[in-house]
């Protein structure tokens, strides 16, 4: 037995460990007058990619500097800040006083705490901890005991840390690891993300776990260890939200031999994610006797654009609730002048990866693949299967950090991810819960002139091999730069043209061709556009339009959104709710309640209901429902409040006249995907609800008396990525329409469920080349790319699609054909019917990227023929200071429409229940459509 290494069987442990305890409690008492002052400055400070991190010596790291003291050490850290933000420092669970205010940049901030208890604790810059700031004080015992240990044989070893053959330090920080490796004379080697963590047969090796941010739950195959305080044996351990910490120690290999064990987080979606590493055993003896030497993972000094280094480098995309700067590159500032005036976009060689974090959002997200290049998707290519999903696959071949696109997780959550990319070319991320969310990455061979976006690419819809000098892939690289850079939004009211901003930067395209990227794109779709201004619509409207300018800000808000309310008669924007007292995020969609005197608005980057007076703009009360809140209804019948949860997995039901959910109404049985519902619609008795399911690609159709599952339809024609948004419904419940964003297309379903037709609405769309011509025999030609909501009129007459392709389809629901194309701004999105005075009804349709409010009259003369189908007017959404506000525009005015809701509402079921004021406004047709 080893003098400083003593074995014990498990039988007896507490007895012996209590009486350990007790003696190490003496000789720390006794021993007091030894602990040491600790004075140690650190400095926060900017890496190569943007992320932030602590240096004390030599370069700044993430984890920073592994600070070891001794129990009863007194510890003063003095930071000084050289980041663009501020920056501080916290210890959680070991100050006993508050923590010190962040400084701003070239400032200083001192920090003192005493190390009461042994154990590892985070430190952080809170606010920019989720970006690098972040690091470990590791508090030894006073008699320089490590924790105990597992053999083999199920006894308990002890060890000194004099003796240990190393120390990993490994923070769980949204859905990646970052390692430091602690050699026995202290010397700290930062091993980045994900590394394989690398040691000798029976080494005694201590691991700390950390973890900031959302929590997380770590795993270790192969190995057992003590819970701290015990003699009980675990694998796994669970760390919580916010701030964590977990010491254990093991013999590598112990029972099990060399090999490649994998760590990673046990939750599935986060391993999806890419938070798995290796820990390798190597033998030490025989042929493939090893060293035990640790490979590090991507680090921000590696090869990334502009970074010249022979290791592999790491790009973070910031995923935020910011307009346009969704999946912000950490380092945008720095590449802006290549981007073309996007933030979104990242370079990098082939094997450095991509790391995604969730430091500047409320809500869930995922990380989805929405195109990369056909090779990357071939599991050939020097790629793992099932997508890097962290199932266990025995000794010795431990899952890679990388995978077969498409990325993607099977929930979204708070967090991030981690890929590597190996294939030259472009791939393109979003978010399946908020699908207009994009970061770009670009994968260039140094080799090759231009930047590689591939020979082909595949497409999140099944779409494969498409070339990448295709129109459709182009049409896709446009809306991408406009929806990432606000500059290339469209401004309705400026007296200058439209001009759209891309990277003057030469690419590599389909058969090795070079060609600039701004010239190609400009030649095939134009620039310096005429836009066509305001038009007053010649015939009133009835009431109200409320509409969510999502992405206005205003001075006293860090969140983005305001309500912009439309007087109808006058067609001039009559108020402007931004509700600065909550933050109000991303009002998304809106309803009202019977009598129209409270609108029910949707924070869909969070998760709250916000009940609003419609007379006032003011706030009744601010509700949390679930996360990601898409679209809110009433049902017609009793007026009970249902929120869809598009971040979760239910619908929220708030019965009538409370301001309290009593319940989440399940969207899927028990051990099913979650299928995280978007734009719900309620059939006409209010007995069935009716949810596209974005995650699960098809429609379902609840009963919402009891809950339960009615049907569940495949939509797009089982394309494996169709993405059903929105649906809609006949007044009397006799049919339902599904949008499927990413298919291009319309379900048509009947009230049991079952799918009639399927609306091919890019049938007369040449992908290749980009014409559009009748290919389909029904004398039009039309295409609605990327179809979002699509209301039925309330007297069933017509379907109006909004098309984020600029385009409005309008159906003709007795053929269930398009029988006209109108054009729309940049981002066209939302849609919804309100009365037209004196008969008929207007279609009132939003665009993300253009600041106005379409009003489309889908049958001008009521002849019932829809072909004439206009255009009746087009109103800013801007406003000017005569205009009643709860705060100050200041940015992106008028921009962010999305939902839009007119109020009286007129739909079947809920026009009936209308109070007497609003009812003299219709007309008697109107009253029952």
């Amino acid at each position: 037995m080893s003098k400083n290494i003593g074995r014990l069987n498990m039988k007896g442990a507490k007895t012996i460990g209590i009486g350990l305890a007790l003696l190490a409690a003496s000789l720390l008492t006794s021993s007091a007058v030894l602990a040491a002052v600790h004075n140690i400055s650190l400095t926060a400070e900017v890496l190569p990619n943007g992320q932030y991190g602590y240096k004390r010596d030599g370069q700044a790291v993430i984890p920073g500097p592994t600070l070891f003291v001794k129990q009863g050490d007194t510890v003063t850290i003095k930071v000084t800040n050289n980041t663009d933000k501020p920056a501080g420092f916290k210890v959680p669970g070991l100050s006993t006083e508050s923590a010190t205010k962040a400084a701003p940049n070239g400032g200083t901030v001192s920090y003192t705490f005493i190390a009461t208890k042994p154990g590892a604790y985070p430190y952080y810059g809170e606010g920019q901890h989720l970006l690098g700031l972040f690091g470990a004080v590791v508090v030894d015992r006073a008699d320089g005991k490590a924790e105990s240990f597992v053999e083999g044989d199920g006894s308990i070893g002890f060890v000194h840390t004099s003796k240990l053959a190393k120390q990993f330090v490994l923070f769980m920080v949204g859905s990646t690891f970052w390692a430091t490796e602690i050699s026995p004379t202290g010397a700290e080697t930062p091993l980045w993300t994900n590394p394989t963590l690398g040691a000798l047969e029976n080494d005694i090796v201590r691991f700390h776990i950390l973890s900031v941010g959302p929590g997380h739950t770590f795993h270790l195959h192969a190995h057992r260890w003590l819970e701290p305080g015990t003699t009980s044996v675990i694998d796994t351990r669970l760390m919580s939200d916010i701030a964590d910490s977990h010491t254990f120690t093991v013999r590598a290999g112990t029972g099990v031999g060399p090999g490649d064990w994998q760590y990673h987080c046990h939750l599935f979606s986060h391993m999806e994610a890419g938070m798995h590493g290796s820990f390798k055993v190597h033998p030490t003896q025989g042929p493939n006797k090893g060293v035990g030497n640790s490979v590090a993972g991507a680090s921000p000094y590696g090869a990334i654009f502009g970074n010249k280094s022979d290791d592999p480098g790491l790009v973070t995309f910031v995923i935020s609730d910011e307009p346009s700067s969704w999946f912000k590159s950490a380092r945008s500032e720095t590449i802006f002048s290549v981007t073309g005036g996007t933030r979104s976009l990242e370079v990098i060689p082939p094997g450095s990866s991509v790391n995604f974090i969730m430091s500047d959002t409320n809500t869930v997200h995922t990380m989805t693949s929405l195109l990369w290049p056909s090779e990357a998707g071939n599991p050939s290519n020097d790629h793992h299967s099932n997508n890097g999903q962290g199932k266990s696959r025995g000794r010795g071949t431990a899952i890679t950090e990388h995978a077969v696109m498409p990325f993607d997780q099977t929930r979204a959550y708070k967090g991030g991810g981690i890929v590597k990319l190996t294939k030259p070319g472009l791939y393109v991320f979003t978010c399946k819960v908020h699908p207009y969310m994009f970061g770009a990455v670009i994968v260039d061979d140094p080799e090759t002139e231009g930047l590689d976006l591939g020979e082909t690419i595949n497409l999140a819809t099944g779409i494969v091999n498409l070339p990448t000098s295709s129109d459709l892939a182009t049409r896709l690289l446009r809306t991408f730069f406009i929806a990432t850079a606000p500059n290339n939004w469209q401004n309705v009211i400026s007296p200058t043209p439209w001009k759209i901003t891309y990277p003057a930067v030469p690419v590599r395209i389909t058969g090795g061709a070079v060609a600039n990227l701004a010239d190609v794109l400009t030649a095939r779709y134009g620039n310096d556009i005429a836009l066509t201004p305001p038009l007053v619509p010649a015939h009133p409207g009835v009431g109200e339009v409320w509409v969510d300018t999502q992405f206005e800000k205003t001075a006293s808000k860090t969140k983005p959104g305001t309500i912009t309310v439309v007087d109808a008669a006058t067609w001039k924007v009559s108020r402007k709710i931004a509700l600065p007292g909550i933050n109000m995020n991303n009002p998304h969609n809106m309803w009202t309640n019977r009598d129209q005197s409270v609108v029910y608005q949707t924070q869909w980057f969070d998760n709250k209901l916000t009940l609003i007076n419609q007379k006032t703009g003011a706030l009744i009360k601010n509700i949390q429902v679930g996360e990601a809140p898409a679209h809110v209804m009433t049902r017609p019948d009793n007026d009970d409040i249902t929120v869809t949860n598009n971040g979760e997995d239910g619908i929220s039901l708030i019965p009538a006249g409370t301001t309290t959910v009593s319940q989440m109404m399940p969207t899927q049985k028990s051990g099913q995907h979650a299928t995280n519902p978007h734009g719900h619609w309620i059939s006409a008795d209010g007995s069935q609800v009716v949810t596209p399911n974005i995650f699960t690609n098809d429609v379902g159709f609840y009963d919402l008396n009891n809950g339960s599952i009615l049907e569940r339809t495949p939509t797009g024609e089982n394309a494996p990525g169709a993405h059903p948004i929105a649906i809609a419904m006949m007044p009397d419940s006799s049919k339902f329409y599904a949008a499927n964003l990413l298919h291009h297309s319309v379900s048509v379903l009947d009230g049991k469920g079952a799918l009639k037709k399927t609306i091919n609405l890019i049938a007369d769309y040449n992908p290749i080349d980009g014409t559009i011509q009748d290919r389909d025999g029904d004398g039009q030609a039309t295409v609605g790319i990327l179809p979002i909501q699509l209301p039925v009129s309330p007297d069933g007459r017509a379907v109006v699609v909004a098309n984020m392709g600029e385009s409005i389809i309008i159906i003709d629901t007795l053929t269930d054909r398009v029988v006209k194309m109108l054009p729309c701004g940049a981002g066209c999105h939302g849609a919804n019917f309100g009365a037209k005075k004196g008969g008929g009804y207007y279609a009132y349709v939003t665009s993300k990227f253009a600041n106005e409010l379409i009003v489309v009259d889908a049958d001008p003369n009521n002849d019932g023929n829809l072909s004439d189908a206009m255009i009746a007017g087009r109103v800013s959404l801007v406003s000017d200071s005569s205009v009643p506000a709860d705060d100050q525009v200041s940015n992106l005015a008028g921009y962010g429409g999305q939902g839009v809701l007119a109020i009286p509402n007129v739909y079947n079921s809920w026009v009936k229940n209308l109070p007497g004021e609003w009812k003299e406004q219709l007309t008697a047709a109107q009253q029952n459509p």
